[in-house]
């Protein structure tokens, strides 16, 4: 019997996310994409909706976006087609992709999980570790130092166009709160627009998806680098040091902005247009703990402008 009743909370908790998941999906798929454009720093970049044929999931029944936020965006390779999609996965994790076709070339681009604390209840968060995966045959050794590269390049590209990204590179784009069905950091609006900026901005990166942005240099793998036995002395010090830990615990993340919601420095919210980060008052490298007590919500501009700098407690 008690096994039984294991089983039924069981199914009662994978219920309650599943509605919950579910809520959060019907504000993404009801909030559009403000003018078909998103911006790429002092760029922007205009589509349309909608795609010319079927991507990946964009027409299943389980895919719960349902093909809202389909897009074209013209780029000089060619159209680019992006779709967002959000649904379970067959290890039942909720995530939310991003797919592209452009030239006959197919694939995803981005993905992020949709993660829960129990220590933060009724939080869902976006977060995933920025990372590539393509190999070079018969060099395990540059690959590992190519594809580190790109991670180090494009977490500081994210970073410095205002996104909160660990030193582990992981990046913290969303934080939901299920009590109140809303962001606490960010505007659905705003979410839409930097994921898929951050999408086409891997596909740049992965150089295997049929595109490349004018704007930036390619990342494409060089022929001279693939004879290379190591790429160790390509990189400058700073990216090849192992950085220390300082990573905050996303349930510790939630209770800042459930508790500040606002910047601690300017006051703005995410209504008015910026994107909420979690931040040490007393740097943590200048000793200062990961704790509540020593951990404020910033906006990505005063959190970038006040760097290591130490300010007033609020």
């Amino acid at each position: 019997m008690e096994n039984d009743l294991s089983v039924f909370e069981d199914d009662l908790i994978l219920d309650k996310e599943a509605s919950e998941v579910l809520r959060l999906a019907n504000i993404i798929k009801s909030t559009p994409l403000r003018d078909c454009q998103i911006k790429v720093g002092s760029f922007f970049l205009r589509g349309k909706k909608g795609i010319l044929k079927p991507l990946q999931y964009s027409n299943e029944d389980f895919q719960l976006l349902a093909g809202h936020h389909d897009y074209i965006f013209n780029m000089q390779d060619g159209d680019v087609e992006l779709s967002i999609q959000l649904y379970e996965n067959v290890n039942n994790h909720y995530r939310i992709n991003c797919f592209s076709r452009c030239n006959d070339v197919s694939g995803q681009l981005f993905s992020m999980n949709l993660t829960t604390e129990k220590d933060a209840k009724g939080s869902i968060f976006f977060t995933q570790k920025i990372k590539f995966s393509e190999r070079i045959e018969g060099n395990a050794e540059v690959t590992k130092a190519f594809r580190r590269m790109k991670q180090q390049v494009f977490s500081g590209m994210l970073y410095k166009l205002g996104f909160e990204i660990s030193e582990t590179n992981d990046l913290y784009l969303g934080v939901y709160d299920t009590k109140t069905q809303s962001f606490l950091n960010t505007t659905p609006e705003k979410f839409i627009s930097d994921f898929l900026m951050i999408s086409l901005l891997k596909g740049h990166f992965m150089g295997n998806k049929g595109y490349q942005l004018e704007i930036l240099p390619s990342y494409n793998i060089d022929p001279v680098w693939q004879s290379s036995s190591s790429l160790e002395t390509l990189f400058p010090d700073k990216i090849l040091k192992k950085r220390g830990n300082r990573s905050i615990p996303l349930s510790l993340r939630f209770k800042v902005l459930e508790r500040d919601r606002a910047c601690k420095l300017c006051g703005r919210t995410p209504k008015d247009g910026i994107k909420l980060h979690v931040d040490h008052i007393t740097p943590y490298s200048f000793g200062g703990a990961t704790v509540l007590e020593n951990l404020q919500a910033l906006c990505e501009e005063c959190n970038i402008g006040k760097s290591n700098k130490s300010n007033q407690r609020y």
